[in-house]
């Protein structure tokens, strides 16, 4: 697929290998969301130098500098995969990739997860788990992986859920087991609670880990 946009100058580089410069990438998601990236619902999840090849650079021939970018689309839950021409302003690549494939997650879909996972659908099973002051619980997202939650082409993050005892505690000392919130980055909601049987929270002092006085010597 190719996309003529108008074209600008690009950034002169020292050697044909150099990452892609803060203006090469802001060229780059311009021709795209100039062309089949153009909904206010596709998210970047990389932009990258696209490396010529080492028989070009070898016999010194005139390379044209490219990126590869890989996008979501949230609006239909798919991914894609692009190819953008940097001197002539072209998209000259865009492949939809399979339902199930999702890229890596990005710093602010983690914050997303955080602040969000906490909302509405968690409040009332925390509430009878006797917590009702959110300020002092975290939600810490983690990447879902492939155990058949994803099979219908969602975009999970799994949240594991911890207690300040205070608001300058460390929560990891008082997680709050069996409770496990799955959060759907492109809906935008909670999807799922996995919610077991309650295990005590540890109390003010406690810690996860073992005393290692306790621990056997060695022989």
């Amino acid at each position: 697929m190719t996309l003529d946009i108008e074209s600008s100058t690009v950034v002169g580089v020292a050697h044909p290998l150099d990452p892609l410069s803060r203006e090469e990438i802001s060229r780059a998601v311009g021709i795209l969301k100039a062309g089949p990236a153009a909904a206010e619902s596709f998210r970047f999840i990389s932009v990258e130098l696209r490396e010529p090849s080492k028989a070009d650079l070898r016999n010194g021939v005139q390379v044209v500098r490219e990126a590869d970018a890989v996008l979501v689309d949230r609006a239909v839950a798919r991914s894609y995969e692009a190819v953008v021409n940097l001197e002539t302003g072209t998209v000259d690549a865009w492949k939809q990739l399979a339902e199930n494939v999702q890229p890596p997650f990005m710093l602010d879909e983690f914050a997303e997860c955080e602040e969000r996972a906490g909302r509405t659908r968690t409040l009332s099973p925390l509430a009878k788990r006797g917590l009702t002051d959110l300020d002092l619980v975290c939600f810490e997202p983690w990447s879902v992986g492939y155990f058949g939650e994803d099979n219908e082409g969602r975009r999970l993050m799994r949240a594991l859920v911890f207690v300040r005892d205070e608001a300058d505690d460390s929560p990891y000392a008082h997680p709050i087991e069996n409770f496990i919130v799955f959060y759907d980055l492109n809906a935008g909601e909670v999807v799922k609670l996995e919610d077991d049987q309650k295990i005590p929270v540890p109390p003010p002092g406690a810690t996860t880990c073992p005393s290692t006085s306790a621990r056997p010597a060695r022989t």
